[in-house]
């Protein structure tokens, strides 16, 4: 669904309650452009309470002219619910705009009635989807899995980014951003230092962190898509066959446009990403098969397992037999070998087709699921 949306509303001279509202002000002497800003306040950071982004803008337009505008930047869900691991449904539109039209008046004294914000504008938009695996699957095998697919001939890139020790795989260009990212993995950066981490105003959430770190065979993927600016929207939008949208907060509220703009980014990556190696006997993939089907390993088993299968790709049995009874003794050598011979279940591809048939039900889900 949506997570962070700019809306813009239009003034047709300065408004009255901007001469009251603190915010960081600059003046351009050149363009004449006029800016002020107004971010959360330390002291509601501290409590957890979240605050949308205020910029107003005045653009001169010549011949004594300006145009006045509200930017308004915030994470619905995050409104809501002070957190973003909850997603919110096409049924809840009525009460975010009620929502976000009491927070600006009791946070900055701004009277915006619901029925201006439902016709705002949008210039920029976030369509995420959580995505929950209860069987101990690393988001870093997935961000892995993805990384290697070849996507020269689909996005003009500026910079694409595996970072954070393979938590988050990051396709950025000037108006598009498209990420995928263990969102777990990524509060916990945020708790050092916010700029370490892909997801802003983590503050609301921190809380939560104790409590999900507990939830061990829980783990939660989230695929995500950044557009930016009226142009990038409205050819994004026609990518997917919308033609008439008027990109207003209403319109651009809806599920189905979510699910189509995730689907249609999520299947240039996936049908790219070369499927064989998948789930071969590499030792990464391995050491991923096995624990995935018997979690309660050790970690010193596991890898003898993946020594002991790596062994007999080149080795026939009965020199691996001497070689272990060697080194180590034969009920070593019985134990491991017991857990080794069944070739473990591959798991690769069926969990990149977990996240497809994800996108295609946007089921929504809520911090209960998690904990």
């Amino acid at each position: 669904m949506i997570d962070t949306v700019k809306i813009i509303l239009s003034y047709s001279q300065r408004p009255d309650w901007f001469e009251k509202a603190r915010s960081q002000r600059s003046f351009d002497m050149t363009s004449g452009l006029f800016k002020a800003v107004t971010n959360p306040s330390s002291g509601f950071k501290k409590r957890g309470i979240y605050q949308p982004r205020l910029t107003y803008t005045e653009r001169p337009l010549g011949q004594y002219r300006k145009s006045y505008e509200l930017a308004i930047e915030l994470s619905l869900p995050k409104l809501m619910f002070n957190d973003s691991f909850t997603e919110l449904t096409d049924d809840t539109f009525v009460d975010v705009v009620k929502k976000l039209s009491e927070t600006i008046r009791t946070t900055y004294s701004i009277w915006l009635f619901p029925h201006l914000l439902v016709k705002a504008g949008v210039r920029k938009i976030d369509y995420s989807k959580n995505i929950i695996f209860t069987d101990y699957t690393p988001v870093s095998s997935i961000v892995s899995s993805i990384s290697k697919a070849d996507i020269s001939r689909v996005y003009d890139t500026q910079n694409t980014n595996f970072k954070n020790g393979g938590h988050i795989y990051h396709i950025h260009s000037n108006s598009l951003d498209v990420a995928m990212y263990d969102k777990i993995a990524d509060l916990k950066q945020s708790k050092v230092s916010e700029k370490r981490s892909y997801e802003k105003d983590n503050y609301t959430q921190l809380s939560l962190l104790d409590e999900l770190e507990k939830k061990k065979p829980v783990t939660v993927a989230r695929f995500e898509v950044r557009l930016n600016g009226k142009r990038k929207i409205r050819n994004e939008l026609s990518a997917i066959g919308i033609t008439d949208n008027g990109l207003t907060f209403k319109e651009m509220f809806s599920t189905d446009i979510s699910r189509k703009m995730l689907l249609r980014h999520w299947n240039n990556i996936f049908d790219r990403i070369p499927k064989v190696p998948l789930d071969g006997d590499t030792p990464e993939q391995l050491l991923l098969n096995i624990t995935k089907a018997e979690p309660d390993m050790k970690a010193r088993e596991a890898l003898a397992v993946v020594t002991l299968k790596l062994l007999s790709k080149d080795h026939e049995e009965r020199y691996i037999r001497n070689l272990m009874e060697t080194l180590f003794s034969p009920s070593q050598y019985r134990r491991l070998r017991h857990k080794s011979r069944e070739p473990p279940n591959a798991t690769q591809l069926k969990t990149l087709i977990h996240v497809t048939n994800a996108l295609r039900a946007m089921t929504p889900v809520s911090i209960d699921d998690y904990l």
